[in-house]
């Protein structure tokens, strides 16, 4: 799984690097090997201003090409991290179900031929 961490408005400090990354690591590692590629993106939108703006965006890349983005904004940058990150795995967790339920009821549906199975014909 490629990690790649991003940030407009806000300084990119190793320490918040470290974070994302350790974070992206934790929420996702169970299914890493279904992601391809994780982009984070970190902006505060409001730059000085303050208030709800420090989003934090994930972009996921999963096996066989399918895509997934989520989004969080927070006063606090390192709960929208958090909030991102934690609704990243369940939508991957989702994805992954409705692929194996699709696959599974396609292989329910076919029919089942017992002498090929027996390697009879």
């Amino acid at each position: 799984m490629r990690v790649e961490i991003r940030a407009r408005n806000i300084p990119l400090t190793e320490t918040l690097r470290t974070y994302t990354e350790r974070r992206v690591r934790f929420a996702l590692d169970r299914l890493s090997d279904r992601v391809r590629d994780v982009v984070v993106r970190l902006e505060d939108a409001n730059g000085p201003k303050g208030g709800v703006d420090q989003v934090c965006r994930v972009a996921l890349r999963l096996e066989h090409g399918r895509e997934l983005a989520i989004e969080s904004s927070d006063t606090n940058l390192l709960a929208a991290i958090d909030r991102t990150l934690e609704r990243a795995s369940n939508a991957v967790t989702r994805a992954v179900g409705r692929a194996q339920r699709q696959d599974g009821a396609r292989l329910r549906d076919a029919a089942w031929q017992p002498d090929e199975a027996a390697g009879l014909t």
